[in-house]
């Protein structure tokens, strides 16, 4: 069509116009930045039907610009007023505005297909491509069913695509039992599917921001119907960012709890089928029931997850994200309800007070998770965790040992796959693992991934019961199935068939039975709770007196928040003292939903780390595990719950003080502040008025409570204690008691009071605290080092294709790449050590991550692919200043930009007009052209050391 040529023509040669190959994008006027990127943006909006009808008000925005220098007169300016002038003609002219579409040429394969040796697996298993293209294309998430159906969620806009209708639910059947799907029905389309449940020919789907049910009712593979469950389970930056840091997988546990990982997009106006609604920042676990009611938040202070794993005794597990360089890493965590994880106010600097991880790998990006519980399989693998990891192209195998209330950790590579996404166990046994093999962050030609179907070498799967036909003995003792898969769609139908005094009692005799195995007692007793509700109490007070079983009996008693009016405190209370950990930690969560404030004598002595528990030692705790402070957490956790204030300043003259100020630092309430205040008044020990007045500090100001969805970005502030700070009603009298208390404190309390309001990022009149130094002013920018247009042996002067094959074929010196790296100033913008203040991309592991054709790509052409979540940012302020660079840090009042030059600059967001992402890597292109390709190679080993 005559604008996409016109429109790459004329880009082309504007961006000639103003610098070689060489030249640092830095030294660009205002008016060249603007005209390079919207040409560029120009042409891309033409290249699909899907941009094209936000052209024509785009176009006439940048005709009608108020800044001064597009009216200079420049050539500039005057190419970019026609440019637009006639780009806006031409449209109308080709019917753009009335909705015709071009023609979008078909994209060519860029993947091979797969095989079996794209799977390494550890010995004793055996693989087969279970599905691939073209039927299987771009698979993000699997759902099995019992008898061996595949449901397989494609979404060809990967993490960041925002197109609609690229989504869909495909349903593989292998009819003959080799291993390989021969049958394909696309089951249900839906934009973004990221978390798939089946039961019974229905289909739970999350696609973000909604949870809907899709049912084939004439049993055709095809579904007829759908039912929209849940909205608002992220936020409208799905449309505007896709789906990356979005809601993502959903599990079903066996309590009957569909369990969702949030990721750090947060909710936004989230509600179900019933009068709960919220919107809450961040990310974690949230959960609803499989009719749309309910839904609730389990826990929080989560980055990125993608999926959540429940095992057989309702233990939840994650594979969280790394946050790119600030000290977040790949952590598998334990979530326990109501515990915060202190993602990304709470972990640097106040890790105290989360709950600590089970582990802590370093650099990847994980994906999706599964717990197996499938006794047919070899005793190693048949009762363990699996976790995906995007980034390392491997799925891990977590046997994770008791640790008192929680678990140690444990990993190995269980598979070694292109780009895994998730991995699902069918009734028979057979596990599946979906990959991205081909693909990246977007849609990316066809001939994207593929699943894999792995069984233990000798296995032969036993076909899956008919649930449907079985009588109610037999799914009783289903329950008792090696199979936790048997076990659900076992209690599935049990619950279909409704109400029976039978049932109930034949469930109550599995779950008293200390002959069967653990596993079939816990489905038995939630089963029961699912089936009769409040009516189940009784008899869950009578397994609390069962030691095997009471943890289990007390979560049920509380599981249901509109179900617990009948619900003694007694049991719980008496749990707290009991000599097994997961009991004590079980009842102090049942304790906190109940909401009795009676509670809170017996839980403030829990809230405090026991004194023989000596803290982790090493550097950067927050990525530690420290089981010593699960308790602890929990306790001061359902203290706020409770709002327990009277008994937690009652509690300041006792033993138990820790626990209560641990606990009033949440609590913005008056009452609160006047307590604290008169113990003040009161007190004469130096160190017992410091911890007074530092949670006076703390409450000094408090976390914004209202949520629009205006999310923190890939790197938000984690100095905490709060993220978007607000003043409240106290704000005024803490200052004024905190000022009073400076003017008479001696040295050691002024210091402490200077280190908390430096800490606590709290600015009171007169009384600055002890600010992170900044080191703008001692920064220096990078120069593109220059190179002799006369030496063949240099980069700027060799082709891309003989740059890679020459460096490649080098065998480089790391010691030597370790100089080159901070003489070609790649240091400015790049962290190469763990616990480093974030630059640009994270480069640890960086040779797990990436092949070394790729790395060398990346360096000579930096804006072929553009590490996701450092897009260049172009700041126009609203006085007209412009500056680009990637975003290293943003904090609700202000974002810290590095720009293209390596200075980091500090811009408030009230005095930003626009933020445009730019097609360029904030990388300048050349920074290696002096060099020659054997110390490209030399650059590259140290690359592949970190």
């Amino acid at each position: 069509m005559i604008f996409g040529r016109f429109g790459q023509g004329v880009s082309r040669n504007v961006l000639r116009l103003p610098l070689s190959r060489r030249c640092n994008r830095a030294s660009y006027d205002f008016t060249g930045q603007l005209i390079i990127m919207h040409l560029e943006n120009f042409h891309q909006l033409t290249t699909h039907a899907a941009r094209c009808q936000c052209l024509r008000p785009r176009l006439r925005r940048l005709i009608r610009m108020r800044f001064n220098p597009i009216t200079e007169a420049n050539v500039y300016s005057k190419l970019f007023v026609a440019f637009a002038v006639l780009t806006l003609t031409l449209c109308l002219a080709d019917g753009f505005a009335a909705g015709e579409e071009p023609e979008v040429a078909q994209e060519s394969a860029n993947a091979e297909h797969a095989t079996t040796a794209d799977v390494v697996l550890v010995e004793g298993f055996d693989v087969s491509i279970f599905a691939k293209p073209p039927e299987v294309n771009y698979p993000v998430c699997i759902a099995a069913a019992p008898s061996g159906e595949l449901f397989i969620g494609i979404d060809e806009q990967g993490s960041l695509g925002k197109e609609e209708g690229r989504g869909r639910v495909v349903r593989c059947v292998d009819t003959d039992g080799d291993g390989k799907a021969d049958e394909f029905t696309t089951f249900a389309k839906m934009d973004h599917p990221r978390g798939l449940i089946y039961d019974n020919h229905t289909l739970w789907v999350l696609h973000p921001p909604y949870l809907t049910v899709y049912y084939d009712d004439d049993k055709d593979g095809v579904a007829d119907r759908e039912q929209r469950l849940a909205s608002g389970l992220s936020t409208e930056l799905v449309e505007k960012r896709g789906a990356d840091h979005t809601t993502n997988g959903i599990r079903l546990g066996i309590d009957g709890w569909i369990y969702i990982a949030v990721g750090d997009f947060g909710m936004l106006d989230a509600q179900g089928q019933d009068d709960v609604k919220f919107s809450k920042r961040g990310g974690g676990v949230a959960r609803i029931r499989p009719d749309g009611t309910e839904l609730e938040i389990y826990a929080w202070g989560l980055r990125n997850i993608c999926d959540v794993a429940v095992d057989p005794y309702l233990n939840v597990f994650t594979r969280d994200n790394t946050n790119d360089g600030g000290g977040w890493d790949i952590r598998v965590s334990h979530i326990m309800q109501s515990a915060n994880y202190g993602y990304p106010s709470w972990y640097r600097n106040f890790t105290a007070e989360t709950m600590p991880p089970l582990a802590d790998y370093g650099g990847g990006s994980g994906c999706g998770s599964m717990f197996l519980q499938d006794l047919r399989w070899p005793k190693e693998y048949g009762d363990t965790l699996y976790t995906c990891d995007w980034g390392r192209n491997e799925v891990y195998a977590h046997r994770l040992p008791a640790n008192g209330a929680t678990f140690d950790a444990h990993q190995e590579t269980f598979a070694t796959i292109p780009r895994p996404t998730d991995i699902d166990v069918d009734g028979s046994g057979r596990m599946y693992i979906s990959s991205w093999k081909g693909g990246q962050f977007k849609y990316d030609g066809v001939n994207i991934g593929f699943v894999a179907q792995v069984m233990p070498k000798g296995f032969e799967p036993t076909t899956c019961p008919d649930f449907t036909e079985a009588d109610d003995a037999s799914l009783i003792k289903l329950l008792a199935s090696p199979s936790a898969v048997v076990r659900q769609h076992s209690q599935f139908e049990i619950l279909r068939r409704g109400l029976g005094q039978s049932r109930s009692d034949a469930l109550i005799n599995l779950a008293s039975d200390e002959s069967q195995p653990l596993y079939a007692r816990v489905a038995a007793i939630f089963t029961l709770k699912q089936l009769d509700g409040a009516e189940s109490t009784p008899a869950l007070l009578q397994l609390c007196q069962q030691e095997s079983v009471r943890e289990f009996a007390l979560r049920a008693l509380t599981d249901r928040l509109a179900e617990m009016s009948d619900v003694p405190i007694e049991p719980f209370l008496a749990a707290l003292s009991d000599s097994n950990p997961r009991v004590q930690a079980q009842a102090i969560i049942s304790l906190g939903r109940l909401g009795n404030p009676a509670a809170a004598e017996h839980l403030l002595p829990l809230a405090i780390r026991p004194a023989d528990a000596p803290l982790p030692t090493g550097n950067d705790l927050w990525r530690l595990p420290d089981p010593a402070r699960v308790i602890p957490h929990l306790a001061v956790q359902a203290l706020v719950q409770l709002y327990a204030i009277e008994p937690c300043l009652a509690a300041l003259d006792g033993p138990y003080r820790a626990g209560a100020l641990a606990a009033l630092k949440y609590m913005h309430s008056p009452a609160v502040v006047d307590g604290l205040i008169a113990k003040l008044n009161q007190t004469r020990d130096s160190a017992a008025r410091q911890e007074l007045l530092a949670t006076l500090i703390r409450l000094h100001q408090r976390e914004a409570t209202e949520y629009k969805g205006d999310w923190w970005g890939t790197r938000p502030d984690n100095s905490g204690p709060y993220y978007r700070r607000e003043n409240w009603e106290e704000t005024d009298r803490i200052e004024s008691v905190v000022k009073a208390a400076a003017t008479d404190a001696d040295p050691p309390t002024t210091q402490f009071l200077r280190d908390q309001l430096a800490l606590h990022k709290v600015t009171i009149d007169g009384m600055r605290g002890l600010d992170a130094e900044t080191d703008e002013e001692l920064q220096v920018a990078i120069t593109i080092p220059k190179f002799d247009e006369n030496n063949p042996n240099q980069l700027g002067n060799i082709e891309f294709a003989e740059a890679l094959e020459r460096t490649l074929a080098a065998k480089g010196r790391a010691p030597r790449g370790e100089k080159l790296f901070t003489q070609q100033a790649c240091i400015a913008c790049h962290t190469t050590k763990d616990g480093q203040s974030p630059k640009g991309p994270h480069l640890v592991d960086i040779g797990k991550r990436y092949k070394p054709d790729e790395l060398v790509e990346s360096i000579l052409k930096p804006s072929v692919k553009i590490a996701q979540g450092f897009d260049t940012l172009m700041v126009i302020t609203l006085k007209g200043k412009v500056i680009t660079g990637f975003v290293t840090s943003e904090s609700a009042d202000e974002i810290n930009l590095r720009q293209d030059d390596g200075i980091q600059i500090r811009i408030a967001k009230d005095d930003i007009d626009e933020e445009i992402k730019v097609k360029n890597s904030a990388m300048p292109d050349g920074i290696v052209d002096n060099l020659t390709p054997e110390e490209l190679a030399d650059l590259l080993a140290y690359l592949q050391k970190l």
